[in-house]
């Protein structure tokens, strides 16, 4: 992940260096070894602009989404009534028997590709999963006995969601986030790559995996550095989720082996 995100962070401000006059398509340059794209930009430094357009926009998507799915799910687990849950649960049923993609191609056609449309309509196709998801997660937590037991002792709705019930659900919802990342990442890329996505002139690096496909065997670089950018950002999310998922049961095991352990006897007692 260090590589996409550094770029993120502070490509804009290295690309300042290139040159701001155009040169051939899809041909050499005189800034970086990796040649121009259609519009004979430098590839390396439309790649620099372009993280962070994609990237802002798939983490506040993924944010906004989870926000309104998890509090949909919480409130299905939580209550103790079928009609409230069905009436919770049923539209998102019928949600996700919309398809995604479709969704978003409609929005972006009817609003010229404005990102802040289809930000929200790429948002509204991942509200329907996460909502289920947490709700499945969440119903042996929020009704199991511990829970129960804590509010039988006083402990306060939030105490015990935001403290047992946070610890119970911060792995699989850690998980989730991975997940709803690599899909809000497609998505926005199917996109693009679609042709009706963000403006086609952008450095998005979405947009140039689609815009540059033309030249692709003239001049590689120009999909391949952005669309290896994307694939390191999305395997780079889901296999650090992956290790700290793995250490969080190794140490929640070592805990309860410790616990476990008799306590050592002085044998000069027994003695």
């Amino acid at each position: 992940m260090a590589i996409p995100l550094c770029m993120v962070a502070i490509g804009p401000w290295l690309a300042r260096s290139a040159p701001s006059v155009s040169q051939a398509p899809f041909g050499p340059s005189t800034w970086s070894p990796f040649g121009t794209d259609r519009l004979g930009r430098d590839v390396l430094a439309a790649a620099l602009e372009g993280g962070r357009p994609l990237v802002v926009t798939t983490g506040v998507t993924v944010a906004i989404a989870y926000l309104i799915g998890a509090t949909i799910g919480m409130v299905a687990a939580s209550t103790t009534r079928p009609v409230v849950e069905d009436l919770v649960m049923r539209p998102v049923d019928v949600l996700l028997c919309v398809p995604s993609l479709l969704v978003v191609l409609v929005v972006a056609l009817r609003t010229d590709g404005s990102r802040v449309a289809i930000a929200a309509a790429v948002a509204a196709v991942l509200i329907p999963p996460i909502a289920r998801f947490i709700r499945m997660a969440a119903r042996n937590v929020v009704q199991s006995p511990a829970m129960e037991t804590l509010r039988l002792q006083g402990v306060g709705a939030v105490e015990r969601y935001a403290g047992f019930g946070r610890r119970r659900l911060a792995g699989p919802i850690a998980a989730d986030v991975g997940v709803r990342l690599i899909a809000a990442l497609y998505i926005l890329s199917s996109a693009n790559f679609l042709g009706i996505g963000f403006d086609t002139t952008s450095t998005d690096w979405a947009v140039a995996v689609a815009a540059n496909k033309e030249g692709l065997f003239v001049a590689p670089w120009s999909v391949y550095l952005p669309a290896l950018l994307i694939i390191s950002l999305a395997l780079g999310t889901n296999l650090m989720l992956d290790e700290q998922l793995a250490r969080r049961r190794w140490l929640h095991l070592g805990q309860a082996g410790e616990a476990d352990r008799p306590a050592p006897v002085d044998v000069r007692e027994v003695g």
